[in-house]
Protein backbone atom coordinates (compact mmCIF):
# COMPACT_ATOMS: atom_id res chain seq x y z
CA UNK A 1 0.00 0.00 0.00
CA UNK A 2 1.52 3.25 -1.03
CA UNK A 3 1.56 6.15 1.51
CA UNK A 4 -0.57 9.03 -0.68
CA UNK A 5 -0.38 11.31 2.35
CA UNK A 6 2.62 12.44 1.38
CA UNK A 7 4.22 14.05 -1.98
CA UNK A 8 5.99 11.43 -4.62
CA UNK A 9 8.77 10.23 -4.32
CA UNK A 10 10.52 12.02 -7.67
CA UNK A 11 8.67 15.41 -7.19
CA UNK A 12 10.40 15.89 -3.47
CA UNK A 13 13.57 14.32 -4.83
CA UNK A 14 13.83 16.46 -8.18
CA UNK A 15 12.49 19.80 -6.01
CA UNK A 16 15.73 19.11 -3.64
CA UNK A 17 18.63 17.91 -6.55
CA UNK A 18 17.32 21.39 -8.19
CA UNK A 19 17.94 22.95 -4.83
CA UNK A 20 20.90 21.65 -3.84
CA UNK A 21 22.24 22.10 -7.33
CA UNK A 22 21.53 25.93 -7.20
CA UNK A 23 23.32 25.93 -3.66
CA UNK A 24 26.49 24.34 -5.28
CA UNK A 25 26.49 26.78 -8.36
CA UNK A 26 26.06 29.95 -6.22
CA UNK A 27 28.75 28.99 -3.32
CA UNK A 28 31.55 28.02 -5.97
CA UNK A 29 31.68 32.20 -6.91
CA UNK A 30 30.95 34.03 -3.87
CA UNK A 31 31.98 37.18 -5.80
CA UNK A 32 29.30 36.20 -8.72
CA UNK A 33 27.12 39.15 -10.05
CA UNK A 34 23.59 39.82 -9.02
CA UNK A 35 22.62 39.28 -12.67
CA UNK A 36 24.11 35.96 -12.17
CA UNK A 37 22.74 35.43 -8.92
CA UNK A 38 19.25 37.02 -10.74
CA UNK A 39 19.31 34.34 -13.31
CA UNK A 40 19.72 31.26 -11.33
CA UNK A 41 16.93 32.23 -8.98
CA UNK A 42 14.66 32.59 -11.86
CA UNK A 43 15.86 29.26 -12.96
CA UNK A 44 15.47 27.82 -9.41
CA UNK A 45 12.11 29.17 -9.51
CA UNK A 46 10.83 27.80 -12.29
CA UNK A 47 11.68 24.51 -11.48
CA UNK A 48 10.28 24.62 -8.77
CA UNK A 49 7.12 26.26 -9.75
CA UNK A 50 7.02 23.85 -12.60
CA UNK A 51 7.48 20.64 -10.06
CA UNK A 52 4.67 22.09 -7.80
CA UNK A 53 2.58 22.32 -10.85
CA UNK A 54 2.86 18.77 -11.57
CA UNK A 55 2.23 17.89 -7.92
CA UNK A 56 -0.96 19.73 -8.48
CA UNK A 57 -2.30 17.77 -11.32
CA UNK A 58 -1.91 14.42 -9.23
CA UNK A 59 -5.28 13.05 -8.63
CA UNK A 60 -3.71 10.85 -5.06
CA UNK A 61 -3.36 13.84 -3.11
CA UNK A 62 -5.87 15.36 -1.51
CA UNK A 63 -7.97 18.75 -3.15
CA UNK A 64 -6.39 21.62 -0.54
CA UNK A 65 -2.48 19.57 -1.51
CA UNK A 66 -4.01 20.05 -4.93
CA UNK A 67 -4.63 23.25 -4.68
CA UNK A 68 -1.63 24.48 -2.55
CA UNK A 69 0.22 23.19 -4.77
CA UNK A 70 -1.15 24.74 -7.64
CA UNK A 71 -1.42 28.40 -6.54
CA UNK A 72 2.22 28.16 -4.83
CA UNK A 73 3.65 26.42 -8.49
CA UNK A 74 1.89 29.46 -10.49
CA UNK A 75 3.65 32.66 -7.70
CA UNK A 76 6.78 31.07 -7.82
CA UNK A 77 6.95 30.83 -12.12
CA UNK A 78 5.67 34.81 -11.92
CA UNK A 79 8.34 35.51 -9.35
CA UNK A 80 10.97 33.00 -11.88
CA UNK A 81 9.87 34.83 -14.65
CA UNK A 82 10.44 37.94 -12.86
CA UNK A 83 14.21 37.60 -11.95
CA UNK A 84 14.91 36.50 -15.40
CA UNK A 85 13.91 39.40 -16.92
CA UNK A 86 15.44 42.26 -14.67
CA UNK A 87 17.62 40.60 -12.61
CA UNK A 88 19.86 44.15 -12.42
CA UNK A 89 16.83 45.91 -10.80
CA UNK A 90 18.89 45.67 -7.15
CA UNK A 91 19.73 43.83 -4.41
CA UNK A 92 16.83 44.98 -2.50
CA UNK A 93 14.26 43.70 -5.03
CA UNK A 94 16.12 40.84 -5.50
CA UNK A 95 16.26 39.74 -1.77
CA UNK A 96 12.41 40.71 -1.19
CA UNK A 97 11.94 37.96 -4.23
CA UNK A 98 13.86 35.61 -2.50
CA UNK A 99 12.66 35.85 0.98
CA UNK A 100 9.33 35.96 -0.18
CA UNK A 101 9.47 32.15 -2.13
CA UNK A 102 11.10 30.94 0.88
CA UNK A 103 8.26 32.44 2.75
CA UNK A 104 5.25 30.88 0.73
CA UNK A 105 7.63 27.39 0.08
CA UNK A 106 7.88 27.26 3.89
CA UNK A 107 3.98 28.32 4.72
CA UNK A 108 3.21 25.65 2.09
CA UNK A 109 5.06 23.14 3.74
CA UNK A 110 3.63 23.54 6.68
CA UNK A 111 0.58 23.23 5.75
CA UNK A 112 1.28 19.71 3.73
CA UNK A 113 2.44 18.71 7.03
CA UNK A 114 -0.53 18.85 8.97
CA UNK A 115 -2.02 16.69 6.64
CA UNK A 116 0.71 14.44 7.14
CA UNK A 117 1.45 11.73 9.61
CA UNK A 118 4.40 10.25 11.64
CA UNK A 119 7.65 11.20 10.34
CA UNK A 120 7.09 12.76 7.35
CA UNK A 121 4.76 15.53 9.81
CA UNK A 122 8.01 15.95 11.76
CA UNK A 123 9.92 16.54 8.71
CA UNK A 124 7.91 18.73 6.68
CA UNK A 125 7.78 20.99 9.77
CA UNK A 126 11.38 21.09 9.80
CA UNK A 127 11.49 21.84 6.36
CA UNK A 128 9.03 24.55 6.61
CA UNK A 129 10.18 26.19 9.58
CA UNK A 130 13.66 26.31 8.08
CA UNK A 131 12.31 27.62 4.73
CA UNK A 132 10.39 30.23 6.74
CA UNK A 133 12.79 31.44 8.99
CA UNK A 134 15.32 32.20 6.26
CA UNK A 135 12.48 33.91 3.71
CA UNK A 136 12.65 36.22 7.12
CA UNK A 137 16.45 36.76 7.00
CA UNK A 138 16.13 37.98 3.84
CA UNK A 139 12.99 40.28 4.10
CA UNK A 140 14.78 41.84 7.42
CA UNK A 141 17.83 42.98 6.06
CA UNK A 142 17.51 43.09 2.17
CA UNK A 143 21.19 45.27 2.16
CA UNK A 144 23.42 43.07 2.95
CA UNK A 145 26.45 43.26 0.48
CA UNK A 146 26.43 40.61 -2.87
CA UNK A 147 28.70 38.57 -1.28
CA UNK A 148 26.78 37.98 2.20
CA UNK A 149 23.66 37.08 -0.41
CA UNK A 150 25.31 34.77 -2.29
CA UNK A 151 26.75 33.12 0.30
CA UNK A 152 23.52 32.96 2.53
CA UNK A 153 21.48 31.60 -0.08
CA UNK A 154 23.69 29.19 -1.83
CA UNK A 155 24.02 27.07 1.98
CA UNK A 156 20.61 27.76 2.56
CA UNK A 157 19.83 26.05 -1.04
CA UNK A 158 22.51 23.27 0.55
CA UNK A 159 20.70 22.22 3.52
CA UNK A 160 17.28 22.59 2.32
CA UNK A 161 18.24 20.36 -0.95
CA UNK A 162 20.14 18.04 1.17
CA UNK A 163 17.11 17.70 3.31
CA UNK A 164 14.62 17.19 0.93
CA UNK A 165 16.15 14.43 -0.56
CA UNK A 166 16.82 12.72 1.99
CA UNK A 167 12.91 13.23 3.51
CA UNK A 168 12.03 11.78 0.12
CA UNK A 169 14.49 8.77 0.06
CA UNK A 170 13.27 7.65 3.23
CA UNK A 171 9.62 8.36 1.99
CA UNK A 172 10.52 6.08 -0.69
CA UNK A 173 12.20 3.31 1.95
CA UNK A 174 8.75 3.91 4.38
CA UNK A 175 6.91 3.16 0.96
CA UNK A 176 8.89 0.11 0.39
CA UNK A 177 8.50 -1.23 3.50
CA UNK A 178 4.81 -0.78 3.24
CA UNK A 179 4.51 -2.45 0.03
CA UNK A 180 7.04 -5.61 0.92
CA UNK A 181 4.42 -6.28 3.94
Amino acid sequence: MKNDQSAPFWQLFTMGAVTLAFGIAVTIQPDATLLLLGVLAGGWLLVIGLMRLVGALDRKQGMTQRVLDGALGVILIVVGVTCLRDSAKGIIALSVLIGLAWLISGFAGLLVGLLARGRARIALFALAAASMAMGLVFLLWPEPSVQALVLLTGITALVIGTAEMVVALQWRRADRHLIAQ
